[in-house]
Order: C-alpha cells, then structure tokens, then sequence
C-alpha cells in the first residue's frame, strides 16, 4: 500500500506528489513481475539454471502458480456475484442492466485472477463514448492507488500508466492518468521516466470518489501462490535433475580393458606453397564417434572386455521426496490436489465438503476484500445514476452474494 499525507497532496495531486508515488510503485515491480513469470510457467529459478559443461541442462519449469490461481479465483467467482437490495429493487434492476452492458462478470474473474496471482486487482471505472460507465480490468504493475496515511486509508487518488506506440512499434512515451474524487488529470512522459511527465489535459467525472478501484486479496497484498514459491522452485529442480540423471544415463561411460579403441589414417595429397605435391596422414572419423553412430566394437582377443560405467538410479527415494514436495505445495497453499483420489466420483459430499475446507477458508478470506472492492464499484455505478438518470440508489444497502462451484458428489435438489 502507497500513503502519503492528504494535506500534502491537496485537492489535486501536483509534480512531486505523482513523482513520489511513481518511484514507490517502480519498487514493487520485481516482486509483480516475478510472480507473473510464475503464473505463466516461466520459473526463473530453474530457466536461469546452469550445469558443467557438457552436462545435460534439461529445464523443467511446472504451472503450479496458474493452477494454483485458477483453482482459487474460480471457485470464487466462478458462478457470477448476485446482488439484491430489498425496498429498491427498482434502482437495483436499472444498475444491473447497466452491469450486464458491461459484461462485468467477464471483468470480475479476470480481476479475482489478478488479485490471486499479484495479491491484488485494479478496476477503472470510465466513461464510454455514449456518457455511460464502464469497467475495465488493468494489470496492477501499471495501475495503483495511494492512500491517506490516517488509520482509515482512504484513496487520494489512482495512477494508471498507458504505454504509447508509434507506427513502427517503437515505445514513444507513457501516458498518465492521476484520478481523483473530481477529476481525471492526463500526464505525458517521454518512456517511462516521470521527470519528462507534463500535465496536458484535465476532465471532471460524475463519480464523486476515486474511480480506481483495488481488489486485495488479503490484509498482506500476497498472491495465492507466493508463499510457496521456495517449494515450487524444489519441485522444479528435483524434476529437472531426475531428468538429466537420465539423459547421463543414456551417456555413460564405455569402459574398456585389455585394449582402446584405435585410431585409423587415410593418406590425402595437396599441393604445397612452392607447387609441389605431398602426401600427409590425416585421421580418420573420431572412433568414439563412429562407435556411436555404428554401435558395433570389435576386440581383438578373449582376454579384452567393454562395459558401460553408470549410477544407480534411486527412483523409489526420488518419487518419495517429489510426492511430499507436491503435498507441501498443495498443503500450504490452502488449494486442494483436484486428481486425488480422494476427489473420485464415489466419494461422499461430506467427504468432499472436509477436502475442501482449506480451500473454503481460502475463499472467505478473499470474498471479504473483494466485497469491500465490489461495494466501492456500486458506490461509483449509483453516483452515476443519480446525475444521469434521478435515480437513487443507496449502495451501502444492497447485498452481495457469492455462491461456491461446489463439487459434492452427491445430487442436490
């Protein structure tokens, strides 16, 4: 969380004030794009791995972060939120409408994937080309919102980045949005560098609070799957190494008593600097080589013998260590192992329901900082149709709903 001082800022964020925020947020960027990379299976602790020259450097990332996130952002809004509101159903259904223009239940599992793999999501609400709102999922690594430093932590404003292309695809700057309760503010910055950032453009809005929106994941802003990232990176590791343990395998060493594999010539003549001919040995193909292409040797006596040099290969102890480390994942990440056994179509609901528990309790937590998030968009829908439409609708009364994909085994009526 980004906090500043609200009298600091004033009504309306100035140079330094957006400066600040930037830098703060150009902190956090490792940590989001690592996590990132996690998410679409590009592991850096085990692509940036290196073995000895010559060794087999087989590298094998596993998407435990994407199924992580999927596991968890969809047992949580896989079935659309419902709202109700009783005494304004009238209000209520008119924003609904306009939800469903919007196609917010797109918009909100793309941000519940987001709050699950970054620790949280941003929504813009904006107005489109007919005057009504629309929301808008953005990538938190370029979009945050600063808070007031009081115990409260109500949003100052929200900073959006836009980078900006030429013809050719050549970055030309970044555009930058500072929104406040009032205003939108437009900045232009050569790159990414806010010391070239000029203000060009200020628009008011119709939605009386800051129409950037943060969907946290938890009180610690952490992704679902961050907290076993250490375990991941072994899993992947010892994968890898089994791997490559069976690629030496197939190269191991050909040991040789009582003889050596020769090495023939052929004769080649050229013509030599002062234009006479001569005649030079040259070695033929590199016997080890052409052992391996024929798979043929001949030994010249009985007294001679060859046999590979190799490890024993200890699978069982292997499978041993890679199942707990699968386990731990599952274990502390609160997200169940969906092939289980456990989870075959015999199993009871309640037996189910018990296997689920971690996972429930996973859902809780996020369905609170998500419905925090939720009431602030219809707080923003509802000023809007008050100042479009005289409608009124009192936001805080209407309830939200999450209802769970439940897998119960068992046919519920």
């Amino acid at each position: 969380m980004i906090c500043m001082d609200r009298e600091a800022v004033g009504p309306a964020p100035g140079w330094e004030a957006l400066r600040w925020a930037l830098r703060e947020h150009r902190k956090a960027l490792g940590r989001l794009e690592r996590l990132r990379a996690y998410y679409e299976g590009q592991n850096p602790a085990i692509l940036q791995k290196e073995r000895g020259s010559g060794q087999p450097n087989l590298r094998l990332p596993h998407p435990f972060g994407r199924y992580i996130t999927l596991t968890a952002s969809g047992y949580l809004t896989g079935r659309p939120i419902r709202y109700a509101s009783p005494g304004q159903e009238e209000a209520l259904a008119r924003l609904l409408r306009r939800f469903g223009r919007c196609a917010l239940d797109s918009v909100d599992s793309e941000l519940s994937v987001n709050a699950s793999v970054y620790g949280k999501g941003v929504e813009r609400v904006y107005l489109d080309e007919e005057g009504a709102p629309r929301s808008v999922s953005l990538s938190p690594l370029e979009a945050f919102v600063v808070y007031d430093d009081t115990v409260a932590h109500q949003p100052l404003f929200g900073v959006t980045l836009i980078p900006k292309a030429g013809p050719d695809g050549a970055g030309e700057g970044t555009l930058i949005e500072v929104l406040t309760a009032d205003a939108v503010f437009t900045w232009t910055a050569s790159g990414r560098d806010p010391a070239t950032a000029r203000m060009i453009a200020e628009s008011p809005h119709p939605f009386r609070e800051t129409p950037l929106i943060e969907y946290w994941n938890n009180f610690d802003e952490a992704g679902d799957f961050e907290g076993v990232l250490p375990l991941i990176d072994g899993y992947d590791l010892l994968q890898s190494d089994r791997l490559n343990d069976k690629e030496q395998f197939a190269d191991s060493l050909l040991v040789l008593t009582g003889c050596q594999l020769g090495e023939t010539f052929h004769t080649r003549r050229r013509v030599a600097e002062d234009g006479t001919l001569v005649e030079e040995r040259v070695p033929d193909e590199d016997p080890a080589a052409r052992l391996r292409r024929d798979r043929c040797l001949s030994l010249p006596d009985s007294d001679a013998s060859a046999q590979y040099l190799t490890h024993t290969l200890h699978e069982a102890d292997t499978e041993v260590l890679r199942a707990a480390l699968r386990e731990d994942i599952h274990k502390f990440s609160f997200i169940p192992d969906l092939s289980d056994r456990s989870f075959s179509q015999n199993a009871s609901g309640v037996a189910i329901r018990y296997k689920l528990m971690g996972l429930e309790q996973l859902a809780s937590v996020k369905e609170r900082w998500f419905r925090e998030a939720l009431r602030a968009r219809l707080r923003l829908y509802a000023a809007w149709l008050e100042a479009a439409e005289d409608i009124r609708l009192d936001a805080e009364q209407v309830e939200i709903r999450f209802e769970r994909a439940l897998i119960t085994g068992e046919e519920e009526g």
